[in-house]
């Protein structure tokens, strides 16, 4: 009898697997309090904002460019903007607008092992949300 080799895990499921792990650790490091508008949060309630859209690969696991969020600021008021970008800047410095700007339009091609890492290193077998 043959032995059935273990599926591989797709590539969207990874995809998924490293948003989540992301932004479980985005939301425990700023303690659950928005950063455009300083609401304190619990740990379901708020959300990883980005001030340059998630589609850009290169910035989409960066930790300048996420921070947590209220659902208010980063989905009713399309990430609160104008306030996004004075905190990075008061965080940052003046550079970070430009920088991020830059590394998000620089092409970066996802591989499983690009995904993997992102899992390693943000993901914490210890805790649950």
């Amino acid at each position: 009898m043959k032995k059935k080799k273990p599926k591989k895990i797709t590539l969207k499921k990874l995809k998924e697997k490293a948003d989540n792990v992301f932004s479980k650790w985005i939301r425990i490091r700023d303690n659950a309090v928005c950063f455009t508008c300083g609401k304190i949060l619990g740990l379901k309630e708020s959300q990883n904002g980005h001030y340059m859209s998630r589609r850009h690969l290169n910035t989409r696991y960066d930790e300048k460019n996420c921070h947590c969020q209220c659902c208010s600021c980063n989905i009713f008021q399309n990430g609160n903007m104008q306030i996004y970008a004075i905190r990075l800047q008061e965080k940052y410095g003046q550079g970070i607008l430009k920088e991020l700007f830059r590394k998000a339009h620089t092409i970066k091609k996802a591989d499983r092992k690009f995904y993997e890492e992102i899992i390693l290193k943000y993901g914490n077998p210890n805790f649950e949300i």
